[in-house]
């Protein structure tokens, strides 16, 4: 069992680097700060998700950025590069249907789409330094997420200079 996860971790990694050097290699100009996957609390396959400042202003082009920063399924990146994930739905069924599965087997392929975020920071594919410090990563589920859930699974994957405005707006109610 331990080796399918495994071998998820690196079938996510893989898909998420490719998804995400796209939409750099297509954007090279935007200025990224959020990069993350969202799933349910059955742990469905991950759905690719990405903020930018040029984006957080060209979908909010009246009105307050402030407010959507991060709403990350209203980015205009939300979902960017899905194919390379949708490729990942017959690993995620070899687990059996979500409704069928134990948590404990739910809990541990988000823990997989964690670490293979953890694996691609390690790399040092979210940048390092100061650039590493304007980027948030995460693993979030929308709509089952409170906000202290969504704050302690970015605390997991990113240094504290990343986490500053993020934990900032959640906790005031900026960007829910």
């Amino acid at each position: 069992m331990v080796d399918d996860f495994a071998r998820i971790r690196s079938a996510i990694r893989d898909a998420a680097r490719t998804a995400w050097t796209r939409l750099r290699d297509e954007r090279p100009s935007e200025s990224f700060y959020y990069f993350g996957l969202w799933t349910t609390p059955l742990a469905h396959r991950p759905v690719p998700t990405a903020c930018s400042e040029e984006g957080l202003r060209r979908a909010v082009a009246d009105g307050d950025g402030d407010a959507l920063r991060w709403s990350v399924m209203d980015s205009p990146y939300d979902l960017f590069g899905d194919e390379s994930f949708a490729r990942l739905e017959p690993l995620f069924e070899e687990f059996g249907e979500p409704y069928d599965r134990p948590p404990v087997m739910n809990a541990a392929l988000v823990d997989a789409m964690a670490g293979a975020l953890a694996e691609l920071d390690e790399e040092g594919f979210f940048g390092v330094g100061a650039a590493r410090d304007a980027v948030v990563v995460n693993v979030t589920l929308p709509g089952a997420d409170d906000i202290g859930a969504a704050i302690e699974s970015a605390r997991r994957l990113n240094p504290p200079g990343a986490l500053l405005r993020y934990e900032r707006d959640l906790r005031s109610g900026s960007g829910d």
